[in-house]
């Protein structure tokens, strides 16, 4: 059995490498052949020699693998169990990696949604209550009691166009007070992803795991 320590930084990088190595060493080996029980030799080399190179060719891809699990497995048991602080929240390696790979898109995704409804809302209410509502408004009381003029009630004329605006008035309704939500979402977006690399960087490089294979 082989024993080997390492930090995770060394780790990661030679599991980037050891997956070349496999994939090379699967499309280079020859496990087995078809060949003449009479030739003494295949592609020029002694029938032998050459059954050797086979079983090597098979050695060198398990032995690449079991090393590649090697690792990755030490690396996983590591990073379940290492602590991390981001933002002055404590998470295991393995959890601020899951926040920062996939989490974060949730949260980027919940915060787009917001965003785009709030801001859709906003307009529409500046569209509806402002200049065209004050036109609708005007013409909605000339239509019931003509040009305000001393023929007509100002008090009636008045207090009918403003329950009019009232009326047609767009309002929104914001139950989570969503402006609060989008500007605390933001904030913790952009802390976490200010810090997680480095957390992870520094962790990485002083954390040692052992390997056994």
């Amino acid at each position: 059995m082989t024993t080997e320590k390492m930090t995770v930084h060394k780790a990661l990088s030679e599991l980037k490498i050891l997956d070349d190595r496999i994939h090379l060493a699967i499309s280079e080996a020859v496990f087995c052949v078809a060949n003449k029980h009479s030739n003494e030799k295949i592609n020029g080399i002694k029938v032998d020699e050459y059954l050797n190179m086979m079983t090597g060719s098979y050695d060198k891809v398990v032995d690449l693998m079991a090393r590649r699990n090697a690792i990755k497995t030490a690396v996983v048991l590591s990073n379940a169990r290492t602590k991390v602080t981001i933002t002055g929240i404590e998470y295991t390696v393995a959890e601020a990696i899951d926040m920062k790979n996939n989490f974060m898109d949730l949260k980027e995704e919940l915060l787009r949604k917001m965003k785009q409804q709030f801001n859709n809302a906003q307009a529409v209410i500046k569209t509806r209550n402002g200049d065209e509502l004050e036109k609708k408004a005007d013409q909605y009381v000339i239509g019931l009691y003509g040009a305000k003029d001393t023929k007509v009630n100002a008090e009636a004329f008045d207090r009918t166009r403003n329950d009019f605006i009232t009326a047609q008035s767009y309002d929104l309704l914001d139950p989570i007070k969503v402006n609060d939500k989008i500007n605390v979402l933001e904030e913790e977006i952009s802390n976490f992803k200010s810090e997680v690399d480095a957390a992870l960087s520094v962790s990485n490089a002083i954390t040692e795991i052992e390997i056994n294979y």
